[in-house]
């Protein structure tokens, strides 16, 4: 393993002194920190909070419509007849 681009050997079972971004992903399962909770914190991904979308139908005429979520980007590829665009919605939720 090297550090920082560096040609660093560290040997097993060898101590040294780095910061976390230093140490490359593939190499952070096998370092044994002296913190850590702190290598932990930044090496485990961010937990982001899940939000329940919103669907709407969207009439496009001709007895078809379109499934379009809160920021307006239509769900489906051709347009659905209503009970096909009301299956989607229930699918996507």
């Amino acid at each position: 393993m090297s550090l920082n681009g560096q040609r660093r050997i560290i040997k097993p079972y060898q101590k040294f002194l780095a910061r976390v971004e230093d140490i490359p992903l593939a190499f952070r399962d096998t370092v044994v920190p002296v913190d850590p909770e702190a290598f932990k914190a930044k090496t485990e991904p961010k937990k982001l909070p899940i939000v329940d979308l919103e669907y709407t139908l969207v009439p496009r005429g001709g007895g078809y419509y379109n499934v379009v979520d809160v920021n307006g980007k239509v769900m489906n590829e051709k347009a659905l007849r209503k009970e096909a665009a009301g299956e989607l919605i229930s699918s996507l939720k």
